[in-house]
């Protein structure tokens, strides 16, 4: 065991940058950026200007690396250092905990919306365009946009896009692509522009933090449009005759939902892949 001559000579030992940076597995350049902001000095400047640490400054350094890894900001560790109480210390933590919190509750929902983005895109995957069929639908939560049914083209657009920001910056978005609600009944009369809301499907686990609304449970029509969006009132004609063969009656909303994930740019802006759902009688 070293006496306690050998532990103050031990102490005292000076380590270049480099040297105490490689204690710590860390760049040397981090502790001269800490000596740049005047966080963490070298004990030592000789008239080379050479910089050297010691072992006695190994619980500052320390302090430092645990107040770093719990993403407390450099200044406010600066701050701690210079004026350190245990008040001071308590209040930084509970701080932190608060952050950490919000950190964990955005991270778990952005895993939530990735998980979602790929099952949808699988499911997407295995879609046949050509198909058209009566399906009988649960309730589906929706968060909806403000009515666009009497704005300006300019006007809803700009609603719109304020609608998916307030969903992004909620958390209230769920991963799933964007879709378009019109009046079922205009459709059927040969009116394909009236477009009365934007909305988002959203889980059940989402939490509330907008007012959700709901597709209703019934049955629909259902089936596919690929192509350019200008294009796609060939795809609710076929949907008109195809009812009036039928003799269904449209009752309620179509939903115009895209297939196309909202992160999948493609070279064809005009593109798009859609789920056409109309209420039925």
């Amino acid at each position: 065991m070293a006496d306690l001559s050998e532990m103050n000579d031990f102490l005292q030992k000076q380590f270049t940058t480099g040297q105490f940076a490689a204690m710590y597995g860390i760049n040397k350049r981090t502790l001269m950026y800490y000596d740049s902001i005047d966080l963490f000095k070298p004990a030592v400047v000789k008239a080379n200007g050479y910089r050297y640490y010691t072992f006695q400054q190994t619980d500052v350094f320390e302090t430092i690396q645990i107040l770093r890894k719990l993403r407390v900001p450099l200044e406010e560790i600066k701050t701690q250092l210079a004026s350190y109480t245990s008040q001071n210390l308590l209040k930084l933590l509970h701080n932190q905990s608060n952050m950490l919190e919000l950190e964990i509750a955005e991270l778990m929902w952005l895993q939530r919306v990735v998980q979602n983005k790929i099952g949808n895109m699988k499911t997407s995957l295995q879609i046949d365009f050509d198909k058209i069929e009566i399906v009988e639908a649960n309730a589906q939560a929706l968060l909806v946009s403000k009515s666009l049914s009497e704005m300006t083209l300019e006007k809803g657009i700009k609603t719109m896009l304020n609608f998916m920001q307030e969903c992004y910056h909620t958390q209230s978005y769920s991963g799933y692509p964007h879709g378009f609600m019109m009046d079922a009944e205009k459709l059927q009369q040969g009116n394909f522009n009236h477009f009365t809301n934007c909305f988002y499907p959203v889980d059940e686990k989402t939490p509330p933090s907008m007012k959700q609304d709901y597709k209703p449970a019934g049955h629909y029509l259902v089936g596919y449009y690929k192509g350019y969006w200008p294009q796609i009132n060939q795809a609710f004609q076929k949907f008109v005759d195809y009812a009036d063969k039928h003799k269904l009656i449209f009752v309620g909303h179509t939903y115009v939902e895209s297939l196309l994930d909202d992160t999948a740019a493609t070279e064809n802006p005009g593109y798009c892949e859609t789920r056409i759902s109309i209420q039925l009688k």
